[in-house]
């Protein structure tokens, strides 16, 4: 199985990159840096770097049609690019948001325009993007990060209504706090208390082994780690008054987890 992975450097995409090649499948890994990610992939011989901007449309198009005519055909696409900026509303400087919409939400939709048509024409595939449990809870502090994640799972949910006719699969894998560098930046930040009120942080390793095994397998619209804070980040989205009420005491117990082992 050839499978294409943005944000391959680090974080989730690093560890979805390493664990997709050590099962066999092969890999295409995007990232910003070619030569970098060319040394850090240089051990395994299925992993081909490829540089692009996500948040480009015309790279996209350009890295994919270059795929197709190497006899390259994508199967799974798995978008996990991601930044993020905390900061609350009225606090937020211009280029921020432009780089949280561009990357997070364009990247993702750039990336599923450009794959989509050569996956409709195999009549096959599956796109899996990489979205949070911010996708549920608009969490105020990171107020523009929760707005791209929730976008994400709106595009996720529609582009799914879209390819389904055609045989194409959209699953949304919405993680809670992963110890990545991502997280390690909100530490001690009084407006990302939020990012640290579950009872610990996943890894890496298990956000993969979540995106290689079951979603992989089973080809959900959705799928949340861990499953609870799904459930819990719907009812919020129902009752979105009684969310915002419980915001004091949930930042209060973000704060105390800043210095915990378990994030």
């Amino acid at each position: 199985m050839l499978m294409l992975v943005t944000g391959a450097s680090r974080g989730i995409g690093a560890a979805i990159t390493q664990a997709a090649a050590q099962m066999g499948h092969h890999v295409i890994a995007v990232g910003r840096n070619q030569a970098a990610l060319a040394q850090q992939w240089q051990a395994f011989p299925n992993i081909r770097c490829e540089a692009i901007d996500v948040a480009r449309a015309d790279e996209w198009e350009r890295l994919l049609a270059r795929l197709e005519q190497g006899g390259q055909q994508i199967d799974v696409l798995i978008n996990v690019a991601g930044v993020l900026h905390s900061g609350p509303t009225g606090q937020m400087a211009p280029q921020q948001v432009d780089e949280m919409i561009d990357v997070n939400v364009k990247g993702t939709i750039f990336g599923c325009n450009a794959m989509a048509p050569y996956m409709i024409r195999r009549g096959r595939g599956h796109i899996i993007n990489i979205g949070s449990t911010a996708s549920l809870f608009a969490t105020p502090g990171t107020t523009v990060y929760a707005t791209s994640k929730f976008a994400v799972r709106g595009f996720s949910i529609a582009a799914a209504g879209d390819l389904r006719p055609h045989g194409v699969a959209v699953s949304l894998v919405g993680p809670a706090a992963v110890k990545t560098a991502m997280l390690d930046k909100q530490r001690g930040d009084r407006n990302a208390a939020l990012t640290f009120t579950g009872k610990r942080a996943l890894t890496p390793e298990e956000v993969a082994a979540a995106v290689l095994g079951p979603v992989l397998q089973k080809r959900p619209l959705e799928y949340f780690l861990p499953a609870s804070d799904g459930w819990l980040g719907k009812l919020c989205n129902v009752l979105p008054g009684v969310f915002l009420g419980q915001l004091a005491a949930a930042r209060k117990r973000g704060q105390q987890n800043f210095g915990s082992d378990a994030f």
